[in-house]
């Protein structure tokens, strides 16, 4: 059986050090409750929420509804465009209040951590929205210590083993039948997802240029069609399908929005890119997926609307 070291939790973020530096001032330390914060929300209006990952950020303007144990996932439906959230609680950990603006972070925001101190999401208060709520819900969950964080804790040793053979992986992959089953065949496999991608068959992934990717957005966006961004960190998986605005660049980063809603995808850290074919809902699933130097996810592009029209743009658009 071989056996696989999960690395070490990355240092403090940016945003971790920079409240530090205001804790007890612009910044307070709310109660390790972040579940409970989380529910109380809905009280504070119109929110900005912000979703960090590795290589990418997404702004979307929402009301936050009201939540109950167990139902950890939101979802809104607009004309030609869907967002479905999907909330990893139990990686949710910290909670800073920040009452001025401290680094990017805006007054009457709240920065949800993970135990490794990073940045999870970040809920802004809009102005003029929720009155006095944002003010008493700090109150009400402020930490009795106010002059030290929880420092970045590092991570354990995970050991696996190898799960199955290739030909066992090939068919697993071909009886996954939703996002639930390809995680648990990635979870079952000791390696990294680039690893797993290069060792099956081109029918299941084949690595394609990195160029393919702006290609296809803007093609996307010329033709007006939608299609599904999923992105995420370690206690958030964000899918929004719209019509995308056509891509707008600056220096590496690649820029989209939809009413309201702002993504900025960081094309440096994308080291390989993907074409993968899995089974869906009664058909096979066509994405395509980049990984950082790692080998681990960044983001996922996958059909809208309609996978035969996402399956005619990606052949005239992917480059081998």
């Amino acid at each position: 059986m071989s056996v696989m070291a999960w690395p070490s939790a990355p240092a403090a973020s940016p945003l971790l050090r920079q409240c530090g530096a205001a804790l007890g001032d612009r910044v307070l330390r709310l109660q390790d409750e972040p579940l409970a914060i989380l529910k109380g929300l809905y009280r504070l209006g119109s929110l900005v929420v912000t979703t960090f990952s590795s290589g990418s950020k997404v702004s979307q303007s929402m009301r936050y509804p009201t939540l109950n144990d167990g139902e950890w996932s939101l979802e809104s439906v607009g004309e030609r465009c869907r967002l479905r959230q999907n909330l990893l609680v139990a990686q949710w950990h910290s909670v800073l209040a920040v009452l001025e603006p401290t680094g990017s972070l805006p007054a009457r925001s709240l920065l949800f951590l993970d135990r490794h101190g990073q940045p999870l999401q970040q809920m802004a208060v809009a102005p003029d929205s929720g009155g006095l709520a944002f003010e008493e819900l700090v109150c009400a969950m402020l930490h009795p210590d106010q002059q030290a964080l929880d420092l970045p804790r590092p991570c354990g040793v995970s050991l696996r083993g190898v799960g199955h053979s290739l030909n066992e992986m090939e068919r697993v992959w071909s009886g996954s039948r939703d996002d639930d089953d390809f995680a648990s065949l990635l979870a079952g496999y000791p390696g990294t997802r680039s690893s797993l991608y290069a060792s099956v068959r081109d029918s299941f992934a084949c690595q394609v240029r990195p160029e393919t990717l702006p290609v296809v957005l803007a093609e996307s966006a010329c033709q007006d069609a939608a299609t599904t961004l999923c992105v995420g960190n370690q206690g958030v998986r964000l899918c929004m399908t719209a019509p995308w605005s056509s891509p707008r660049w600056q220096n590496s980063h690649c820029h989209l929005a939809h009413n309201g809603a702002l993504v900025s995808l960081d094309m440096s850290k994308m080291h390989s890119l993907w074409r993968l074919r899995k089974p869906g809902d009664g058909q096979v699933v066509t994405a395509l997926e980049a990984l950082d130097e790692n080998g681990d996810w960044l983001w996922t592009l996958s059909a809208g609307e309609d996978e035969q029209h996402w399956r005619d743009l990606l052949k005239g658009a992917v480059i081998r």
